[in-house]
């Protein structure tokens, strides 16, 4: 069953696109559905199901993703049920990696599913983007933030065709990289989909700044403690730049070993162990032919992954954690200070006791404060 899905959508697929001249299904419009059963159901959840749907990559074209939806039990309220449509962390490249397909619907650790579950037993249905390319046929553009931000956007979109009784309203929300789109999302949200209603954005531990980093970084480069913990995503952030922009020659800057982690990444049905395996502990230099602080490079590094600081209509909430070792502090207050740059407020709360995977359900009653003021 944990391919089924993709397989009828690719079916799916190959028929609409018989035309070269046919308009493509509007982003949001849903291919395939599955009703989940009472045991795939999280707690709380009344009822659920695992869609395909319509969205836009990163480059404005055609794609399909896809992700979860659950319903709290009992009766909506007036209006129908408010949505979260929450963005997962990493969990690699390859179709088949997609929490809706391996049990871990939160990305981190399968227990995290109960923080979703607090949600639902708030009130709020839940509409869980896998993004491209990892529950459905495509290429996942890992940290490219167009075509995350659309994913989380267009599940709103398809949950609403299968559940009439959700409402129009929906906050979006995510961890790590789901934090960073769930922020390009906000920023795209009322020239993308004008016919919703986002209130707020709430993003744990948001994927941020990851440029600075990466730019720093060259042949010479050697263990860093610090960095070493995200050179995995480092990988898979190179590899995404090098499908989305192919008119940049991001191989010349690898080296052989760099070339074959990105192509691990791009392959492994283990979705990053492998990945992890080849950078635990090893210098950065080793994958590099050359320096990344290379103009062309950083800027089509920064197109492809900074969080946009203008755009944003509504209340923004990030939850940082002092002990988080793979999205430090650091990064999450230049975030608040690119932002307010742009003329943006961002509401940040820093919980001192929180790591990476903690976060969401450290912050989790301030996240509950957070939605009840934007659903109003």
């Amino acid at each position: 069953m944990r391919f089924a899905l993709t397989v009828v959508a690719a079916a799916v697929l190959s028929l609409t696109g018989a035309s070269a001249h046919a308009q493509p299904p509007a982003p949001g419009t849903v291919v395939e559905s599955t009703p989940l059963s009472a045991t795939e159901l999280i707690p709380n959840a009344g009822t659920g199901f695992r869609v395909v749907h319509r969205t836009t990559g990163q480059s404005g074209q055609p794609e399909v993703s896809g992700g979860m939806v659950y319903v709290p039990a009992g009766t909506p309220p007036a209006g129908g049920w408010p949505v979260v449509s929450w963005g997962h962390g990493t969990s690699g490249m390859v179709q088949g990696c997609a929490p809706s397909l391996t049990d871990n619907i939160i990305g981190g650790t399968v227990d995290q599913a109960l923080d979703l579950s607090r949600f639902l037993g708030a009130g709020y249905a839940v509409a869980a983007s896998d993004y491209i390319g990892l529950g459905a046929p495509g290429y996942h553009d890992y940290l490219g933030g167009r075509a995350a931000g659309h994913a989380v956007i267009d599940i709103v979109r398809a949950a609403r065709t299968l559940v009439p009784e959700l409402s129009a309203a929906y906050v979006t929300s995510g961890l790590s990289q789901g934090g960073h789109a769930a922020l390009f999302a906000g920023a795209m949200a009322t020239e993308y989909a004008p016919e919703l209603d986002l209130r707020g954005v709430l993003a744990f531990a948001p994927a941020s700044n990851v440029e600075r980093l990466i730019g720093l970084m060259g042949p010479t480069t050697p263990v860093i403690p610090l960095v070493n913990g995200i050179m995995t995503n480092g990988v898979l952030a190179i590899a995404g730049l090098a499908h989305a922009r192919p008119d940049v020659p991001i191989a010349d800057f690898l080296t052989a070993r760099g070339r074959e982690a990105v192509r691990v990444a791009e392959t492994s049905t283990d979705c990053w162990d492998s990945v992890q395996r080849m950078v635990r502990g090893r210098p950065p230099g080793e994958l590099l032919a050359k320096p990344l602080a290379d103009p062309v490079f950083e800027a089509a590094l920064r197109d492809y992954i900074v969080i946009p600081a203008t755009g944003y209509r509504v209340p923004i909430r990030i939850a940082q954690g002092v002990l988080d070792d793979i999205m430090p502090l650091p990064a999450a207050l230049i975030l608040q200070q690119q932002l307010a740059h742009g003329g943006t407020q961002a509401d940040l709360r820093v919980y001192p006791t929180a790591t990476h995977n903690s976060i969401v359900s450290v912050a989790g009653p301030d996240a509950l404060d957070f939605l009840r003021q934007t659903f109003g």
